[in-house]
């Protein structure tokens, strides 16, 4: 890891507070671009926002009758996708607020989704210990063209960077499907996993697990590099965590609602704030904007960036 990767998140601060939400927010997604984001709520809503401007644009309900777990973008905005406690998952258009196609059912919860395969595949994972995939270009067909049941616990979290699906699971793995040569490669740390995020050179995972350590895996060897781990608190609610845009530092929540930023290199806690006053349960960076969400069971999400 490179020494002079250096971010000054000191000087970052709050700067816009987004109010909408009735419930604890349980995800919270910057698109593409960084323009615009998307929060989903125990309170069966997905919120649309300008942050920068404060403004809550859209409000999307009365598709999901339980909380909102996860959520992914479409590239060219036009569409997301939602799941939740339905068992379901939902394509929404994003202009019309209408539920274009449902995806499921699953046997329990739904606690992941991803959109992959150049935009044309839809994989849902669940508390049934098995991910679905499904063709978005279909719009009659209702059935997913692959099943995959290789885990023995819960699916946490679904992403997909290239042609590879990574799928992570309270069963302590992190499975890198290549979905075009049909190879596996499989990962194990000795704790159930959470959520993962990539760096931006896509040289390393970080994995947040249930035993308040988040582990710092180098993608080529498998080999952990870092712990880190006694400042944040995650055993109980599953919290994310992101790479800086320099992949030098490490951002996560924590169960107390503190925000803490970790140094990649030493492993040390170099900031830490608390301005929510539950579980911060989401951290979404914006790939073009020099700025950051945090999102809480407190029902409100915050943008920080850097202050002048």
């Amino acid at each position: 890891m490179n020494k002079s990767k250096t971010q000054n998140f000191h000087l970052y601060e709050p700067q816009r507070a987004l109010q909408g939400h009735k419930a604890q927010i349980y995800v919270a997604k910057f698109n593409f671009d960084g323009q615009y984001l998307l929060t989903g709520s125990q309170d069966r809503s997905i919120i649309l926002w300008n942050p920068y401007k404060e403004t809550q644009l859209k409000q999307y309900f009365g598709a999901h009758n339980y909380e909102v777990q996860d959520l992914d973008i479409l590239q060219d905005n036009s569409k997301f996708a939602s799941c939740g406690g339905d068992k379901i998952a939902f394509l929404w258009d994003v202009a019309t607020g209408q539920v274009i196609k449902k995806f499921g059912p699953h046997s329990t919860r739904i606690n992941c989704i991803g959109i992959g395969g150049e935009q044309s595949i839809l994989a849902t994972g669940g508390y049934d210990c098995e991910v679905k995939i499904w063709d978005l270009k279909d719009k009659k067909q209702n059935q997913p063209i692959q099943r995959i049941k290789n885990f023995q616990d819960s699916v946490t979290q679904i992403s997909f960077f290239n042609h590879n699906m990574v799928v992570s699971s309270v069963d302590g793995h992190i499975r890198t499907f290549d979905l075009r040569k049909g190879i596996i490669q499989e990962d194990f740390v000795k704790a159930g996993i959470f959520k993962f995020s990539s760096s931006f050179d896509d040289r390393l995972f970080a994995l947040s697990c249930n035993d308040s350590i988040i582990r710092i895996l180098e993608k080529s060897s498998g080999t952990i590099l870092a712990a880190l781990q006694g400042s944040h608190i995650s055993n109980q609610y599953s919290i994310n965590c992101e790479f800086s845009w320099n992949d030098g530092m490490l951002l996560t929540g924590s169960e107390d609602g503190k925000l803490l930023i970790y140094d990649i290199l030493t492993g040390k806690c170099q900031i830490t704030r608390k301005l929510h006053d539950k579980c911060l349960s989401s951290i979404t960076l914006s790939r073009q904007q020099n700025a950051f969400v945090t999102a809480s069971y407190d029902n409100v999400a915050l943008l920080w960036m850097e202050q002048n």
